[in-house]
């Protein structure tokens, strides 16, 4: 019998990060910072045969095939290593093939690469669990997904960091200014009230037994999967946690519990705004971005900024102003993504894409109808605009 499963995972744009990659331990890795959950992402398809079925008692034969949006270069390695981490002894005799539809561009800050793992781990999961029924699937995933967002993390300190000299001014001052991080509150996930507060996360499966069969595969064991692949490959540091958490999220420590700690912002579901986003140049290899000492100190101090003041008023309002002011500091901004921002700045609120030549503005809502034609509008003279919901649940087994 072949195990089949399919697996959705929504692209994810970041407004502004810090950047965490020295711990030893792959899953305590990550980035700080916020961002948004898009309704497109990436679909994968996984079908699976078992060393019984083919005999085969070599290494793991694996297939690849992705269809994408745009002309990009893919990286295999991050689909077949997230199989290997799931499959038993490494996949040895098991025959894999993965199917992904990605409906976000690579390389322009959509977190294509942690959506690509996120989803097929999910359908690998989806693949063990075919035998169960779909209503009895759902129920599990949910309960193993309420299981590792519930728990306890350790608390994540970061050391202030000690802003340069702006200007001669400064020479008189004895103590030099310091950016003073926001400390982890030991929560691996839950909802941010006002003034920055944190509610537990929603226990509603406490007296089920739903997450008590783990199967071969866990959802810790999913997550864990696709956030080392993508960090291995610096495709990015905290695209995989945010995408399992959904919404308009938030990352007080970098990885995945219980080392990282994630959180959402509060999202009117009756006037939520949707999300215009365009890209205005050729893509941004990550990677080069993150190895470059001089931009990942920029980053680094913006985005500490940038987390201390969202953390005192958690809006989606003050995600999008933090976001727009990162970006100028950190000195991200090309001379085409600085005159898309400024051609929508009377009527929307727009930011840079981290990291890519891209563009994101929340219209609609609450904003109005009028708002929304205006900015797709003004942004259509330029490219291709897409305008996406915010996705709410986070990736999720299709079934």
């Amino acid at each position: 019998m072949v195990l089949r499963g399919m697996g959705f995972c929504p692209g994810h744009i970041t407004g502004f990060f810090s950047i965490h990659d020295k711990a030893r331990n792959l899953l305590a890795r990550g980035s700080r910072g916020a961002g948004i959950n898009l309704s497109l992402g990436v679909l994968s398809n996984v079908s699976m045969r078992t060393p019984q079925e083919t005999g085969n008692d070599g290494p793991m034969v694996f297939k690849l095939a992705v269809k994408g949006v745009n002309d990009f270069s893919v990286d295999p390695r991050i689909y077949g290593s997230v199989v290997e981490y799931l499959l038993p002894e490494r996949g040895k005799g098991w025959e894999v093939s993965v199917r992904a539809t990605l409906q976000l561009p690579v390389g322009q800050g959509f977190g294509m690469s942690g959506a690509g793992a996120l989803s097929t781990a999910i359908a690998v999961w989806e693949a063990f669990y075919s035998r169960v029924l779909p209503w009895d699937r759902r129920l599990r995933f949910k309960a193993q997904q309420e299981d590792f967002f519930s728990m306890r993390t350790g608390e994540f300190r970061v050391r202030p960091i000690r802003k340069r000299l702006v200007d001669r001014t400064q020479l008189s001052i004895s103590i030099p200014k310091e950016i003073r991080p926001v400390r982890s509150s030991g929560k691996a996930s839950g909802m941010l009230e006002e003034g920055g507060e944190v509610r537990a996360a929603n226990r509603w499966l406490d007296d089920s037994q739903a997450g008590s069969d783990m199967g071969l595969i866990s959802y810790s064991d999913v997550v864990a999967s696709a956030h080392r692949a993508d960090i291995l490959i610096k495709g990015g540091l905290g695209d995989v946690v945010a995408q399992a958490r959904g919404g308009i999220e938030m990352r007080l420590a970098p990885g995945i519990p219980p080392y990282g700690e994630v959180h959402t912002v509060p999202v009117n579901i009756d006037s939520s705004p949707g999300v215009a986003v365009m890209t205005l140049g050729d893509p941004i290899d990550t990677s080069t971005v993150l190895t470059n000492d001089l931009k990942r100190t920029r980053i680094n101090e913006a985005g500490e900024t940038a987390l201390g003041n969202l953390l005192n008023d958690p809006t989606p309002e003050r995600m999008m102003m933090e976001s727009s002011r990162f970006s100028r500091m950190a000195r991200m901004q090309g001379l085409n993504v600085k005159g898309a921002l400024m051609e929508v700045e009377r009527f929307a609120s727009a930011a840079q894409i981290m990291i890519g030549n891209s563009v994101f503005a929340l219209v609609g809502g609450s904003a109005g109808l009028v708002q929304k034609r205006a900015v797709i509008d003004t942004w259509n003279r330029r490219g291709e605009v897409k305008v996406c919901n915010i996705d709410l649940i986070g990736a999720r087994p299709v079934n």
